[in-house]
């Protein structure tokens, strides 16, 4: 148990146990799985580098002043009003904080990252089934699974954040039935996107798959991987369009665009009128006609936009530390591993780096701060910071200590001074 704590703890985490069987939410299956976790760490988990370190680093930092302007924010209806923030938005945090903690080496790195793989792979393939066998979670035909991911919108959230690490695990270090089980699984997020008909999910899919390309290939390759992407994803983009639209023919893409600007300039307005705090975490649909005419269907709506709604509902403050948390993730992600032996080590950085990146542009069509992406990523990215630089201290130190001896090597006489 204790050894694939790291395993199962975002296994559980991306499962939703105490969601998908809901007979099990009374005994808090999450909360339970996390005091196991943290208790595992700090008791028999010592960490090859300053766990230190990781709480300074710059990317926990921000993500903390994030979660506190969250807080902060709805300060004017009263403490009761900041505590029920608080106990909304300490989950992430608290997520993040055992994660550090619980990944101690570069093979509890390795674990912790095949458990979001397969606990997000739970998710995707039942929002496929939604769709066969017709459920109530597949609305309008369109694959949704449960819990944070049971809108079809949200449902490509999960699928564009994990996909990379499946397609890097499944083309470099994957053999046997891991690699059956990697492949498939890369085939199910396609074809979830394509069963969501989410439009913003599909240009997201294009995006990631084209960030893959250029980040992997080089000369003539990636010009001929980017000719046929072009062909195939302007195709897919255009059956996505026509099958939305005839499936949900009173909201077409027109549509769309004119609610979401209608709904952006509300929270313009709100920014101006409230531009450091903004109009309070989370109360975007509360506010919005005040600030803007809001048609019916956009009433109690959130702006459908991340960074608008951050700015929105915490202000300018907000804002920035939500940035400033991603770029410290980003300034992390784009440093290569270069120990020799941990080529796997740089696939998941540029898996988590691809992964972020699609994400960051399919936020900007619907509000996802909150999003296990976000946060999974950083710790991603805090961890796989703090072993390259243990790996490569250890490495350098190898280094020296072998080039000393080559040294005493060459001098024979040394010995023999030295005992004078």
């Amino acid at each position: 148990m204790k050894v694939m704590i790291d395993f199962l703890y975002t296994f559980l985490n991306f499962l939703q146990p105490g969601i998908l069987w809901p007979e099990l939410e009374p005994y808090r299956p999450m909360l339970v799985i996390a005091i196991l976790a943290a208790i595992s760490a700090l008791v028999w988990r010592r960490a090859e580098y300053s766990r230190l370190g990781q709480f300074s680093h710059p990317a926990f930092l921000f993500m903390t002043v994030f979660i506190a302007v969250q807080v902060l924010s709805v300060y004017y209806s009263g403490v009761s009003s900041m505590f029920k923030e608080f106990e909304r938005w300490h989950v992430p945090l608290l997520f993040a904080a055992i994660s550090l903690m619980l990944i101690n080496n570069a093979p509890a790195l390795k674990r912790y990252v095949w458990g979001m793989m397969v606990g997000s792979m739970v998710v995707i393939l039942f929002g496929l089934y939604a769709v066969y066998a017709e459920l109530p979670n597949a609305v309008g035909g369109r694959a949704g699974a449960y819990g944070m991911y049971e809108n079809h919108n949200d449902y490509t959230f999960i699928i564009v954040m994990v996909l990379p690490f499946l397609f890097f695990f499944w083309s470099r270090h994957a053999r046997g039935l891991r690699r059956l089980f990697l492949g498939v699984s890369v085939l199910a997020c396609v074809a979830g996107v394509l069963f969501s008909l989410s439009r913003g999910g599909m240009l997201a899919l294009i995006l990631e798959i084209a960030l893959i390309v250029m980040w992997t290939r080089s000369g003539i390759k990636r010009v001929a991987a980017i000719v046929v992407l072009s062909i195939v994803g302007g195709g897919a983009a255009a059956y996505q369009w026509a099958v939305r639209e005839e499936s949900q023919s009173n909201y077409t893409a027109a549509v769309a665009q004119y609610e979401r600007i209608e709904l952006w300039k509300a929270g313009l307005a709100m920014i101006k009128a409230h531009p450091f705090l903004g109009v309070g975490s989370r109360r975007f649909g509360e506010f919005s006609q005040q600030y803007g005419e809001i048609s019916g269907d956009n009433r109690g709506k959130n702006a459908h936009n991340t960074y608008v709604d951050i700015a929105a509902t915490s202000g300018l403050i907000g804002l920035l530390s939500f940035l400033l948390f991603l770029r410290s993730v980003i300034r992390e992600l784009r440093v290569r591993m270069t120990v020799a032996g941990y080529e796997w080590m740089d696939s998941i950085r540029l898996a988590a780096l691809i992964s972020l990146c699609t994400i960051m542009f399919r936020a900007l069509l619907d509000v996802k701060s909150h999003d296990w992406s976000f946060y999974i990523l950083a710790s991603i990215a805090i961890v796989y910071g703090a072993l390259r630089r243990h790996l490569e201290a250890r490495n350098a130190a190898t280094q020296s200590m072998s080039s000393a001896g080559e040294s005493q090597k060459t001098m024979p006489n040394a010995g023999v001074a030295g005992q004078y």
